[in-house]
């Protein structure tokens, strides 16, 4: 891992939370998208150069409302960036790690999810973007948004 991607924190309404985020100098809601594989709502937000995002339910089949109904609204996980996603899986899964959610979407990124009960508590995406993809969060974000608008997600 060489870098925190984002901080994903899990609400029940996004547009409040939204609302109340954005109300910060220096935030800027940037996209939201809404993914009927998951059932659930990102909203993308960069604190300056920070990608910050707020996760919420669009349907009570969504891992983020089963999370919401055991925890209630906090921090859900932590995106950090690998260059090797397989190896980085192979060297948290040699140490107890366990894989409970893979994703690829072509030409943007996949992305590896690890159990917080096998991690200490911490929920951890990794994600391994795309060489084409460029280094900054905000252009994670526009990566993501293309592959939106071509039906890639």
């Amino acid at each position: 891992m060489y870098e925190i991607d984002h901080v994903a924190h899990a609400v029940w309404d996004a547009s409040d939370a939204l609302e109340a985020v954005t109300a910060a100098d220096g935030v800027e809601h940037v996209w939201t998208l809404e993914s009927d594989k998951w059932h659930y709502r990102t909203a993308y937000l960069l604190f300056g150069r920070d990608m910050f995002t707020l996760l919420a339910p669009t349907s009570e089949e969504s891992f983020v409302a089963d999370y919401l109904e055991g925890n209630g609204q906090g921090l859900h996980h932590i995106g950090a960036n690998v260059t090797d996603l397989d190896a980085a899986v192979d060297q948290l899964t040699a140490v107890g790690g366990e894989v409970i959610m893979e994703d690829s979407i072509p030409g943007v990124r996949d992305e590896a999810t690890l159990h917080p009960k096998s991690l200490f508590g911490l929920q951890l995406q990794l994600i391994e973007w795309d060489d084409d993809v460029g280094p900054t969060a905000r252009d994670h974000v526009e990566a993501m948004r293309s592959a939106a608008a071509d039906g890639r997600i």
